[in-house]
């Protein structure tokens, strides 16, 4: 009945289309979303593309320099008049060149071979190289390093989750199958959020789980090592003005923080504080008569269960007999409206609260002995200052076996477009935001982030929800230092405010991943008593289902992310650049087909110059001869043939192309 973690969302939720990260504008912000392999194939697609735009605009480039060319000469009347044979071989390159690679490389031969020192040659040349390199170089380099990859293939790797199981998913408590299932979930819950609070929040390492999932890595927060207590005096252990021990969040963004996706104006804000305080359990502890005989309860009464026990919580002196380990054990009272709603017990006066969440938790040490710095402990949570041990000096026993610290959390939601705030509230009175939010003026998705943070923050809870999960494995003292053989290694003096910001960071993961499990939903949505409640609370408004369904960003290195209007603006321009030249081209030469200057390009086409040189040698029957394509009235007729073998005067090859078939069967012989 395990859910599933919370640190993987699985990749068919990945929504894999357009949509918008609100970390810019809109226009900025418009994403197209693909899996990685996807994107690598796409990429090998853009490349060829731009092969592709490169020659499109080539294929205006050249017909336009071609007709530049072709102009009639000073003093003549036709472009017909006598040229050289540099101008025909420019022509021929222009008109069958192709790629501006072919164009730059077939002048720069006719350069060499025509005398590159000649100014009139280089006139005639150099200026089409150059610009056949440019052209080259720019689609090369430019085009996609500097042009097409910051549009397209920077974007970062935030993706949108779309579950179909996305929901407001609850048990209830029934000590049935219900029971078992809210119970596992919790549990799973929690150590998920100690694993990542020991990873990303207590260490600075960089790592995948850490930087390369959750819209943030840890939330930003502050600690006051002095505030005043936040029950009635005499209850705090400490009776100074300053007891308690405050850690408050920074005001968290929904966007930034916490990667409900909107903009500026479509987001809240919220900021949690926790406040906790070393209890005098000295002046509530009562000892009484257990059941066994010599068995001697030692209680704390700090206000009834609510499974009837007159004490709040009680050891026996028998229980280290039985167990060696410590006991971590909590109670809470969470008020709505000014009174107790769900509690685990009913605080004496002076302890609760009507307008914050109370927990007490409890440490039954079992007299495990503590090994002292520089003299004994006098944390107040694991104080130890009796030296019983004769064989071990430096051990210290613990003063008492019960004591306990107090917390109250609180929440305040704040509107940034309005700059309303609410006051610090218990986690069930932010439930009920449709009344203290009347006058704020909400939009949509304001709305929808603050249903499901406060959701998120209900179903998370505070400090005992991380106790609850996990008992004693929330201990941070057994973890590090640690206990061995039953010894405690040595802590500092000021351990138990290590062990609150400990589970307040818990309780900051655990509400950064509750978060990612209301976009995803659980994995087995037929579990005993799990029901979706999201379609309740949104009474039947289908638009803050949609968006509460549809917002939810995380980072995940498997997809890419492409820039949607760069990748619009690339294809657009790209397609324009292949398509408009040879439209323009092709539309030219077919209404004006019979000008001079078309006929003209017609005819420096390699199959209309073979068809020349073959007239030349008395080929006859020649059809076509205004197309691309001529051809001969039957695919038989001889055309001649290429004297690939002919010298020269000099000996020097001379290939040429004849149509005397005596001569070439001479060669032969």
């Amino acid at each position: 009945m395990a859910s599933r973690g919370n640190l993987h969302v699985p990749p068919e939720y990945v929504y894999t289309r357009g949509w918008t990260n609100y970390n810019g504008n809109a226009a900025s912000g418009g994403q197209i979303t693909m899996a990685k392999d996807t994107a690598e194939l796409l990429n090998i697609f853009i490349g060829i593309f731009l092969v592709f735009a490169e020659a499109g605009l080539w294929v205006l480039i050249t017909f336009w320099c071609f007709r530049f060319n072709n102009r009639p000469r000073r003093g003549t009347t036709g472009a017909a008049s006598p040229r050289n044979g540099l101008f025909h071989q420019r022509q021929a390159v222009l008109r069958n060149g192709g790629s501006s690679l072919s164009i730059g490389m077939a002048y720069g031969q006719m350069s060499r071979a025509w005398g590159w020192r000649n100014m009139k040659v280089m006139a005639r040349t150099w200026p089409l190289i150059i610009a056949a390199t440019f052209s080259f170089i720019f689609f090369l380099v430019a085009v996609p390093f500097i042009i097409a990859r910051p549009l397209l293939d920077s974007q970062g790797d935030e993706v949108l989750i779309r579950s179909p199981n996305c929901g407001f998913w609850k048990a209830g408590f029934a000590f049935t199958d219900v029971d078992t299932t809210t119970s596992s979930i919790l549990t799973n819950q929690s150590w998920e959020a100690v694993s990542y609070v020991d990873n990303c929040y207590e260490n600075d390492a960089p790592s995948t789980l850490c930087d390369g999932f959750l819209p943030r890595r840890r939330l930003p927060t502050f600690e006051w090592s002095v505030a005043p207590c936040p029950f009635d005096v005499d209850i705090c252990l400490h009776t100074n003005k300053f007891p308690a021990f405050k850690m408050q969040t920074e005001v968290l963004d929904s966007h930034k923080d916490f990667g409900i996706n909107a903009p500026p104006h479509d987001r809240i804000k919220l900021q949690r504080t926790t406040v906790c305080s070393p209890l005098n359990v000295t002046r509530f502890t009562n000892i009484t008569s257990g059941v066994v005989l010599g068995e001697e309860i030692t209680g704390v009464y700090l206000g009834p269960t609510t499974a009837g026990v007159e004490y709040t919580f009680g050891v026996s002196n028998y229980e280290k007999i039985a167990t060696s380990g410590y006991h971590l054990s909590v109670v809470s009272s969470y008020p709505a409206n000014g009174t107790a709603y769900s509690s685990t017990f009913t605080p004496i006066e002076g302890l609760s609260r009507n307008d914050a969440d109370v927990s007490v938790v409890f440490l039954n040490n079992n007299n495990i002995p503590i090994k002292g710095i520089d003299g004994p402990c006098s944390d107040p949570f694991f104080s130890a200052t009796n030296q019983s041990l004769s064989n071990h000096k430096d051990f210290y026993s613990p003063d008492s076996p019960i004591t306990a610290i107090g917390c109250v959390d609180q929440y305040a939601f704040g509107n940034p477009v309005t700059s309303q705030w609410t006051d610090p509230m218990a986690v069930l009175d932010g439930s009920d935001w449709g009344n203290y939010t009347k006058d704020w003026d909400l939009s949509s998705r304001q709305v929808a982030a603050l249903a499901t943070l406060t959701w998120a923050l209900s179903e998370s809870g505070g400090i005992d929800r991380i106790i609850l999960g996990l008992e004693t494995e929330a201990l941070l003292a057994k973890k590090y230092p640690g206990v061995f053989s039953g010894f405690q290694n040595p802590i500092p003096n000021d351990q138990w405010k290590k062990e609150v910001d400990y589970w307040f960071k818990s309780g900051l993961a655990k509400l950064q991943l509750h978060l990612i499990n209301i976009a995803t939903g659980p994995p087995d949505t037929t579990l005993p008593g799990l029901q979706n409640f999201l379609p309740i609370m949104s009474a039947d408004r289908d638009d803050l289902v949609e968006i509460i369904c549809t917002s939810q960003k995380i980072h995940n290195a498997e997809f890419k992310n492409y820039h949607r209007a760069g990748f619009i603006a690339l294809t657009v321009i790209g397609g324009f650049l292949i398509l408009f030249p040879i439209l323009v081209r092709s539309i030219y030469t077919c209404y004006w087909s019979q000008r001079e200057d078309v006929l003209s390009w017609t005819s420096y086409g390699y199959l209309q110059l073979l068809r020349m040189a073959t007239e030349g040698v008395e080929v006859q029957g020649w059809r076509g001869c205004d197309s691309d394509t001529p051809f001969l009235e039957s695919w038989e007729s001889p055309a001649g043939a290429l004297d690939a073998a002919r010298e020269d005067a000099r000996g020097h090859a001379h290939p040429k192309w004849t149509n005397s078939y005596k001569y070439l069967y001479q060669r032969i012989e």
